[in-house]
């Protein structure tokens, strides 16, 4: 099977849209504000299908005058929808921009109640066929997700792109590390548009241009006092802590604790946070009729990283949601792009059960050999903190869509493997052991693995991380099935190191699928700080870190490879 599709589009039915920005009252009398646009010209006996775009980032946005008097704002997707015979329904969610009531914290259970309610008033309307979906990128996926756990009849299938499954490994602790930048800075661009402000991180054009969030008619904008997430850094270390603030642990606002039935649309990247890992799980863990794809993309796929031309640019990625509202499947795929090889390949399951994981053994001398040293040895480095990735990563894009583009790693080790002899493909989940000794209790490890290719530059693949107090392999049942070992990140699951002694410290790396040419080399580096975007571990301190090479506690990294 191909992917994009190659099959046939059909043409646009309609020509531009109307609008009607109204209030629709859930049934506790809270009023959420709604824009609904129609196809225009749609004859009074067309019944259409509705699509949901409910945010918390303002549903639209107000012109200053006199730019209202003679610009609109760009709307892809509703004039897309709209084009082939569908309603859109933008809707601020409870507690955030026109809508009134309390945004208690992120995809609260109000929120399921309210998507219900919407759900309901959509059927009766004339122009309704019954049908009802959703679409999105990020926060907005999940509320599309969300749609399928409200259980109204009408709710059928949503297009989910780029967004959590598991909130505390995915963003806001992977590894159980403090993402100290995603959740301080996700919480001041909140608190902006909270109180009907611009935040700082939009650009200076739209600063001129925009007023604020659009009203409903002359009604004024509520005064939304929220607590933000950024409340988690204070409170929240292990999975089931719970932040006294929000009054939730992060379990409680993660997908996999919500089970849907409607049929999925979801998409991810390689290269965006851990929305590919998100799409894996989600796939592997719901036997519903689903399509799963997994791009080379930033956060949103405007980017096609890695490559001078989009193989898959965002017309055709519209085109292929179109077509699964159209027609939702009945069978269970899953698509993904094999970078370097520039390939869409599809699979029953991911991984792929031809790959095998080949370990490759950490040596002295910066060499990565898949034969093991019986000689001891090791290498040991002073955690600096200053260690960075740059502001381009994979975490970073996921903020506000930035291109990700790794600055050159410059950590304190690295093993680099002899040049590859033939093509070899790697698809799946590498995963890494490293025995350690530490002078603290505490601290961060990070890995990254790279594809160096004849000329020596640097192609960045994935990267993982753990906290060392989670270490502990844990026998427990996992909630969902997981392709790593199972670390619980609970609080009676702690393991602290103990200064001196050897720890075994194994944690799985993001999926990745890439080509490694014959001629070019694989690199493993390791490092103990990422600063400008995860916490300081621990917060004071100069930790040195020993790594063991050669004997029965050697290093390694388990790569699957063909």
């Amino acid at each position: 099977m191909t992917f994009p599709s190659t099959q046939t589009l059909r043409s646009p039915q309609y020509k531009g849209s109307t609008e009607q920005s109204l209030y629709i009252p859930m049934r506790d009398g809270t009023r959420l504000a709604v824009d609904l646009y129609l196809p225009r010209g749609l004859a009074p006996e067309t019944r259409i299908t509705a699509l949901f775009a409910a945010t918390r980032y303002w549903r639209n946005q107000q012109l200053r005058a006199p730019f209202s008097w003679f610009l609109s704002l760009p709307d892809p997707a509703r004039n897309f929808f709209t084009a082939f015979g569908f309603a859109v329904l933008r809707i601020d969610m409870r507690g955030t921009g026109a809508s009134h009531g309390d945004h208690l914290h992120p995809w609260s259970n109000a929120d399921l109640a309210d998507l219900y309610d919407l759900a309901e008033w959509v059927t009766h309307q004339p122009w309704s066929n019954g049908q009802v979906g959703g679409f999105g990128n990020s926060y907005q996926a999940t509320t599309a997700e969300m749609l399928g756990a409200c259980r109204h009849p009408a709710v059928t299938s949503a297009l989910v792109r780029f967004n959590e499954y598991d909130v505390y490994t995915d963003i806001a602790f992977p590894g159980g590390v403090p993402n100290k930048f995603m959740l301080r800075e996700w919480a001041e661009f909140n608190r902006s548009l909270d109180a009907n402000q611009l935040p700082k991180r939009m650009s200076a054009l739209e600063k001129i241009l925009v007023s604020g969030v659009k009203p409903i008619g002359k009604n004024s904008i509520p005064n939304h006092k929220n607590h933000q997430v950024d409340s988690v850094l204070r409170h929240v270390t292990y999975r089931d802590d719970r932040d006294p603030e929000l009054d939730i642990t992060l379990d409680d606002v993660s997908m996999f604790t919500r089970p849907t039935a409607h049929i999925l649309d979801h998409w991810g990247s390689w290269f965006d946070a851990a929305t590919a890992d998100a799409v894996i799980r989600r796939f592997a863990n719901n036997p519903r009729p689903q399509r799963a794809v997994i791009g080379a993309w930033n956060h949103g796929a405007a980017q096609q990283v890695g490559a001078k031309q989009n193989p898959f640019p965002p017309l055709a990625q519209m085109k292929e949601a179109l077509r699964f509202f159209d027609e939702p499947t009945v069978t269970r795929e899953l698509h993904y792009f094999t970078i370097f090889e520039d390939k869409w390949k599809s699979a029953p399951e991911f991984p792929p059960k031809e790959f095998t994981g080949t370990r490759y053994y950490l040596h002295p001398q910066s060499i990565l050999s898949s034969l093991r040293s019986m000689s001891r040895s090791s290498d040991s480095f002073q955690v600096d903190f200053n260690t960075s990735t740059g502001v381009n990563n994979r975490w970073q894009t996921e903020l506000d869509q930035r291109f990700v583009k790794y600055a050159p790693l410059k950590t304190p080790l690295s093993y680099t493997t002899s040049p590859f002899s033939a093509d070899a493909e790697i698809t799946g989940y590498p995963i890494v052991t490293l025995f350690v000794r530490s002078t603290h209790t505490d601290g961060n490890f990070f890995a990254y693995l790279e594809a160096l290719d004849e000329q020596g530059n640097a192609h960045y693949l994935t990267e993982g991380m753990l906290r060392a107090i989670h270490r502990k392999i844990s026998t427990d049942t996992p909630p969902y099935q997981q392709f790593v070992p199972y670390h619980s990140f609970k609080r009676a699951d702690a393991m602290p190191l103990i200064p001196g002694e050897v720890a075994e410290i194994t944690f799985g790396l993001n999926p990745i699928s890439a080509l490694i040419r014959r001629g070019w080399r694989v690199r493993v580096s390791l490092s103990g700080a990422d600063k400008d975007t995860f916490s300081q571990i621990p917060a004071a301190g100069d930790p040195t870190i020993e790594i063991l090479l050669g004997g029965e506690k050697s290093s390694f990294i388990e790569i699957p490879i063909k």
